[in-house]
């Protein structure tokens, strides 16, 4: 674990040097070392917080934080990416920082769309949530109907999409060659296939290229977030107002932002409802 723990840091490390052209040589190094040593000791702090889960639960969620602590430390030092967004989410969920552990879940999720340990490890994160909405979609980032896409990352979309779509204009155009042709060597059978082969690929390439341009449309449009402490949703933004909900919602709660001012963000939640919640009490995913 600590090997691929020090590797993914690593390779993150030189992609990051790989961009910056401007430092030197021995400030690299130095770098490199902190940030090598700072990924070691938050696993070290994690792995240390499992060990003294049943021993000492005091003990366990102080490790857990400092192992959050470093992880966070490395993503906001620019070496952000999918693993260590889980690696955070998984120390704040030990150290019982619901709130944090989803945001995290969320960010490797927009990062690995659709990767099965972050689906599950957000998954149980979510089911650690004491507030349940009836809700149409499986999670806010994620619509039931992209759930199925999703399955495959952007990246190998986009690759099976680009063949697909080659493999069709070439199919077509060995299919008008020959009817130009009029070559009939082949017999009916042959014409079914070809035709039968245009079709797949065409409508293959359509359907993995919406799923990619619904997925550029919503990264634009929808501005997802998370409650990271118990708050009060008012109907206006100000402390004057009504309460939207009989109690505070706890750490954890989804929703989208609507519109934002000075201090509060308007939001709405899975089941339809809408309210006005303060910004120190929450965090927009993708904006961190």
């Amino acid at each position: 674990m600590r090997y691929l723990t020090r590797a993914l840091v690593a390779c993150t490390i030189t992609s990051s040097i790989m961009i910056s052209p401007f430092v030197t040589a021995e400030d690299t190094v130095v770098t490199e070392d902190a940030r090598l040593n700072i990924a070691e000791a938050a696993e070290h702090s994690y792995e240390r917080g499992i060990t003294l889960s049943d021993l000492d639960p005091l003990e366990s969620k102080a490790a857990f934080s400092r192992s959050a602590d470093g992880w966070r430390r490395l993503i906001a030092d620019g070496l952000e990416n999918g693993r260590l967004w889980t690696n955070l989410g998984n120390a704040e969920l030990g150290a019982g920082r619901l709130g944090h552990a989803i945001q995290a879940y969320l960010e490797a999720d927009r990062l690995l769309p659709g990767d099965p340990a972050v689906r599950q490890n957000l998954l149980l994160a979510r089911n650690r949530v004491p507030a349940k909405f009836d809700a149409e979609g499986v999670t806010v980032v994620y619509d039931t109907v992209s759930e199925g896409w999703h399955l495959l990352g952007f990246e190998t979309r986009w690759w099976l999409a680009a063949g697909s779509w080659s493999a069709f204009w070439i199919l077509l155009a060995v299919g008008i060659r020959r009817n130009r042709r009029d070559d009939d060597c082949r017999g009916e059978a042959g014409r079914f296939s070809l035709k039968t082969s245009i079709v797949v690929t065409g409508g293959l390439a359509l359907l993995l290229g919406s799923t990619i341009a619904l997925d550029v449309v919503e990264e634009r449009w929808r501005a997802p977030g998370v409650l990271l402490e118990e708050t009060v949703v008012r109907s206006g933004n100000g402390d004057s107002f009504s309460e939207v909900f009989s109690e505070a919602l706890p750490a954890g709660v989804e929703f989208e932002v609507r519109d934002s001012r000075p201090n509060w963000h308007q939001v709405r939640f899975s089941d339809g409802r809408t309210g006005w919640i303060s910004r120190d009490d929450a965090v927009r995913i993708g904006a961190s």
